[in-house]
This record gives structure tokens, sequence and C-alpha cells, in this order.
């Protein structure tokens, strides 16, 4: 067995300082290679493919999120072009079983991608603030959120093997989970929502304080705006037309909502996407070789340059 096939062994109290945080195109062929450094690399990806850190191979599909250890080298296989959130941070000096705790390598959050995603962009908003400077107030805070995030995330990925979890709460959950996702077009009450699956609206918000660690206000929000993302993305539908899909028909409270998770207004956000979109197509093209003629002992010769 790999030495870090049940996970990275991290210290609970430990500020990773972060040396790199954004939004990354993953354009095909030209990423499907080796990776590898003394850094530790969390992404949230937003494509299908295979990933092989060492020898043990992950499958991919768009919102799994991997943690890639220092000196180890990872590499992809991808059909298909995309992106991913990505967050590089200096892994500690060393790190004993005491105090410590093991973070997977691989999570598939399911509904709970939104939520992960929220805090992917909070610590990539410190990190753009800080100018690259790690011992900056923005630089530290980076740290304490990114911190935040990796043990929010091992905690997930124990959720369903908690002792004694009531099998009637995990079905009250996914029933939850897939009205959610039926209504997300909807401007529905969370009453409504409650009594449309035989809950009361109390314990509705009980329920996702305790799962989700937000309350279910939020959490709708968040799957909004993770909709209006693709839209903007994936369609030419007009801003307003969007929010009225995405249940949030009032033109300046979407903008709103959906600055304030993004940090963008819908408008900025469809046109950074189609710049970057723009770029990715223009870098996949193939350059054409250029011929110049050089003159070798009286003969004319030609000769590539690949410049």
């Amino acid at each position: 067995m790999l030495p870090f096939a049940l996970g990275l062994l991290w210290p609970l109290r430990y500020l990773p300082p972060v040396t790199l945080g954004g939004v990354f195109p993953m354009t095909v062929p030209g990423c499907n290679g080796t990776y590898g450094g003394p850094i530790v690399a969390l992404h949230l990806h937003d494509y299908w493919g295979d990933f092989w850190i060492a020898r043990q191979r992950y499958r991919l599909e768009p919102g799994d999120i991997t943690l890639s250890p220092p000196d180890v080298p990872s590499r992809y296989d991808l059909k298909e072009s995309g992106t991913h959130l990505c967050l590089h941070f200096q892994p500690p000096a060393s790190a004993e079983r005491a105090g410590s705790l093991r973070l997977p390598l691989h999570i598939r959050l399911g509904p709970q991608t939104a939520a992960a995603r929220e805090r992917f962009w909070r610590t990539i908003d410190h990190v753009r603030q800080s100018g690259g400077r790690v011992d900056s107030p923005s630089g530290s805070a980076a740290s304490a959120s990114l911190q935040e995030l990796l043990l929010w995330l091992q905690v997930q990925s124990h959720r369903g093997q908690a002792p004694g979890r009531s099998s009637l709460m995990e079905e009250a959950i996914q029933k939850l989970e897939a009205a959610i996702e039926k209504s997300l077009s909807k401007s529905m009450l969370i009453g409504e929502l409650a009594a449309g699956v035989g809950l009361s609206s109390d314990y509705v918000a009980r329920l996702f304080a305790s799962r989700y660690g937000m309350t279910l206000q939020h959490y709708l929000l968040l799957r909004r705006i993770e909709l209006a993302r693709h839209l903007l993305v994936s369609s030419d539908l007009p801003v307003s037309d969007i929010g009225n899909q995405v249940g949030i028909p009032d033109p300046q409270y979407f903008n709103k909502q959906f600055r304030r998770v993004t940090g963008q207004s819908p408008l900025a956000y469809r046109l950074t996407q189609i710049a970057k979109q723009s770029r990715k197509t223009k870098s996949a093209k193939p350059s054409r070789p250029r011929y110049r003629t050089a003159t070798r002992k009286g003969r004319k010769t030609a000769s590539v340059s690949s410049r």
C-alpha cells in the first residue's frame, strides 16, 4: 500500500502558507502531463477524466475535489478541456500522528459541492488580496481560511460514517436534496419546501445546520448561483432570463446576490469566462512553422524556426 493511500497526515493546528490560488484552464491535450513538487495542491474539478496520484487512479466528475501530496507525481488523462479551482500551499515540516488527522485525497460531495466552492473562493479572494505576501494580513487570512476548508472537507468525507446516524435522518436529507434540485427555478418558501417532503420548518432548519453548517436559505442561494454560473457560460440567454430560471426573478436582487457569492456581476462573470475560452481556443491551435532560407557553402537550404 502506498504511504498516503489512507490520506495525507495533516496537523489540526497549522496555518498553511498559500502560494497560489485561482481558477485555471485545463486544455487538452497539453494538460495531460505529469505534475509534482514540494507543495500540496487542492483542486475542485469542473470536468470529467482520470487523475493519478502515483499509481492510484481516481475517476473525476465535475465537482470532485482532489488533494495531491507534496513530492508525489500526479497526472491527468482528460478527454475534453475544462477548468478547475486551485490552491497551492506549503506542507508542515512534519506531522505527528498525535494531534493530526488524515485528509482524503479524493472527495465527491454531491449537493455539498456548492458549499465547498464558496469556501474555495473565499480563500482565493484572500490570496488575491495578499498580492503573494503570505505574511501579510490577507495572507494570514488565506491560511486560516484554507485550514478551515481542509478540516471541513475531512468532516464531510466522514458524514456517512458517523456511528448511530439515523437512517430516517438520511432519508429526510435525501428527500430535501431532491426537492431542492427540482425547486431551483421557483421562488419557494422554506415552509413550502419542508411541507413538500412532510417535515416541519424547524426540523428542516436543524437538519441543515447539522449537515451543512449553514441555513437552508443560504444553501438554496449557493445552489441557485451555481446553476446561474453554468447557464451564463453554457448558454446565450439574457441575464434577466437566467435570473428567472434560477428562482431570482428580480434583476437587481439577482445581480446583488450573484456578486455577493462570486465577487462579480453576472455580466462580468460571463465576459470573463468568454475571454478565457477564447484564449484557450487560440492556445490550442497548432502554430505553423516558419521557414527561413539560409546559405551554406554556396547553397541555399531551408531551415525551420520554432519561434
